[in-house]
């Protein structure tokens, strides 16, 4: 039911969001210059699409619908990566 692509891809979301700390660093040089851009340019609309790589459940299911392009496949990794984020939360928080 659920294959390889869209556990990968839900996997993949959580560790470039927020798991995986050596992306952290990357992904706040990337947000610091797409806000400073927007701003100057008063293109303020434009400021809510860094959510497609700060949030989990946007980068998986984008993610997901450009590779195989297929939206319930989307749908499932977006579920997936949400699952897996509560679940390490959790974890984490009973260790």
């Amino acid at each position: 039911m659920i294959d390889e692509i869209i556990i990968s891809a839900a996997l993949l979301a959580n560790f470039i969001t927020w798991f995986f700390v050596p992306f952290e660093p990357i992904r706040e040089y990337i947000v610091t210059k797409w806000v400073d851009f927007t701003i100057r340019y008063k293109l303020y609309f434009m400021t809510q699409w860094i959510s497609i790589i700060t949030c989990v459940k946007c980068l998986a299911f984008w993610g997901t619908l450009v590779y195989t392009q297929n939206l319930i496949d989307a749908i499932l990794a977006s579920m997936l990566a949400l699952f897996i984020k509560w679940m390490l939360k959790y974890v984490s928080q009973h260790d």
